[in-house]
């Protein structure tokens, strides 16, 4: 469809893409997203781990569990270089999740502008502090 101009821009390919007919909208990805994180003092969210709030009540240790093996299985895997995309804890992602807050109330996609606290009970907020 890109190539046929049925749509002018996609999410394709990456280092091995070889079409000479495509072309990157931003010219250094990887700079432009370090530039941006320091400018904004965050790292954009695009995954988040999460479970129901029943799980959370009836057997708050297994949420505990949980992070804790999502942190150690990080910390088996080699070093990331350059920005660390998998972060662990609300005060880790405190900041994206404000940004997120203020994107979103901007946008009208949320009634108003929640504190981060509010979206998180004590359990979660404790996880990696």
């Amino acid at each position: 469809m890109l190539l046929a101009g049925e749509i002018d821009a996609g999410v394709v390919g990456g280092p091995d893409l070889k079409d000479p007919r495509l072309q990157p909208l931003i010219a250094n990805p990887n700079e432009a997203a370090k530039a941006w994180c320091q400018r904004n003092g965050a790292l954009p969210i695009n995954h988040m781990v999460v479970v129901k709030d029943s799980l959370l009540k009836s057997n708050p240790s297994a949420v505990k569990e949980i992070f804790r093996l999502l942190r150690e299985s990080k910390l088996a895997a080699p070093a990331a270089s350059g920005i660390d995309p998998i972060q662990f804890g609300v005060e880790n992602i405190r900041r994206g999740l404000e940004l997120i807050i203020e994107y979103s109330a901007q946008q009208r996609l949320i009634p108003r502008r929640f504190e981060v606290d509010e979206l998180f009970d004590d359990v979660t907020r404790a996880l990696g502090a």
